[in-house]
């Protein structure tokens, strides 16, 4: 088995001060010793560590996000009484409404009861006439011609004209046979058989002329009155028909007017319902129309509200975004202060491993356990130059491990430091 072997090693006198705090300088192992029995003795303390930091690191609600919270809790309900203002505006709207179609509907069967009457009756009277018409109308149809009429117009002097025809007749026949009979006597004829017999042909001729003329004044006579009668028959007839067509266009007349009196009170009646219905749609639509605008009015509200209450909300943000801002730097700063120490030693301890080996340092190996002279070859007993006697080299599995694996944060960092002068 081979003899074990030593070695040691161990940094400068500078660095050694650094590390331990000795000479006026600041020791990185006492105060980061230190550091940390402090942070175990308060751990849990109020302020003693970033869980424990009692500042405050919420913000807030700010006076204007409360105030908007309180005008929020005002505006809720707010729209109900322009809600309530509407549906009573609806309501009567409705009422009128119905009010309005209900007394229409009332003016317009009352105007067709008053148009049905009148109508009624103008049919009753205008049948009345028109069976009175209809009546004399038959009689004038049934009626018949006389022939014997005609003697109520017969010439009440006709007799007289008879007289003075044939006096006048029988003057002129004398006055011929006056003549007839001188002639005879100048002629020595007269009272002989020829005489008489002439005389007796002159009054037969004038018996049959004056008959003849008594006969045409009768037919004349006869004829006319006939003619008269027959005219006032025919004109009684034409009085009776016209009498009946009067009385006909009486009763037509009656008729027209009743039924244009009850067309007329129906129409007055429609209008007057129409009219009504229209009444109270237009007062309707514009209670309506109020309805809606309340309607609107507490929507609007409401909406303003709402924007009042946006407004605070954004403005009382930003406000408490401020706030919280500054809290957010206070815990910042306050964390910060809490890692600074650690930041310090670490730097510290960084700057002793970056810059230790330029102060140089001591080592040792030979086969001793201890070196006997002061010295920085091997084979010599006692401490190595500048090192007090803390530093122990032992024998670990044949190996020698040296103080510096006693200082946990630079342990690893000083193996390997040799003697550089």
């Amino acid at each position: 088995m081979a003899d074990p072997a030593y070695s040691y090693q161990a940094p400068s006198r500078e660095v050694q001060d650094m590390l331990l705090g000795r000479s006026g300088a600041f020791g990185l192992f006492p105060g980061v010793s230190g550091y940390f029995q402090n942070q175990f003795a308060n751990l849990g303390a109020p302020d003693s560590n970033p869980y424990t930091y009692s500042g405050q690191r919420i913000a807030g609600f700010s006076p204007r996000e409360q105030y908007g919270m309180q005008l929020a809790d005002q505006g809720i309900g707010s729209y109900l009484p322009y809600l309530a203002r509407s549906q009573g505006l609806t309501e009567d709207a409705l009422a009128t409404m119905g009010a309005g179609t209900t007394e229409a509907g009332a003016a317009m069967r009352r105007a067709g009861q008053m148009g049905e009457e009148y109508t009624r009756a103008g049919l009753a009277g205008g049948m009345g006439y028109t069976g009175e018409a209809a009546r004399r109308m038959r009689q004038a149809g049934d009626a018949q011609y006389a022939p014997g009429s005609y003697k109520s117009y017969s010439d009440p002097y006709e007799a007289d004209v008879i007289d003075s025809t044939i006096a006048d007749l029988q003057k002129r026949y004398l006055q011929g046979d006056i003549g007839r009979r001188a002639s005879e006597v100048g002629a020595g004829a007269f009272g002989g058989a020829r005489s008489q017999i002439a005389g007796e042909e002159g009054e037969q001729d004038f018996m049959r002329g004056a008959m003849r003329e008594v006969a045409g004044i009768k037919s004349r006579g006869y004829g006319q009155a006939q003619q008269m009668a027959q005219n006032e028959f025919a004109r009684q007839q034409a009085a009776r028909a016209g009498a009946a067509q009067g009385i006909g266009g009486l009763g037509q007349q009656l008729y027209g007017m009743g039924a244009g009196a009850g067309q007329q009170m129906y129409g007055m009646g429609m209008g007057g319902g129409q009219g009504l219905a229209g009444l109270a749609g237009q007062l309707s639509g514009q209670q309506m129309g109020g309805a809606q605008a309340y309607t609107g009015l507490g929507g609007m509200q409401q909406q303003m509200g709402g924007q009042d209450v946006q407004s605070m909300m954004n403005v009382g943000a930003m406000n408490r975004a401020r706030n919280q801002a500054g809290m957010d730097l206070n815990y910042q700063n306050f964390v910060g202060q809490y890692n600074l120490p650690m930041q310090m030693y670490s730097q510290y301890a960084n700057m002793i491993t970056g810059a230790g080996p330029l102060a140089g340092g001591t080592g040792y190996s030979g086969p001793t356990a201890y070196g006997g002279a002061t010295g920085n070859t091997g084979g010599n007993t006692g401490n190595p130059p500048g090192v007090g006697p803390w530093y122990q080299p032992r024998a670990e599995g044949g190996q020698v491990s040296s103080a510096a694996s006693r200082f946990p944060l630079s342990s690893q960092r000083l193996t390997g430091i040799m003697t550089l002068g």
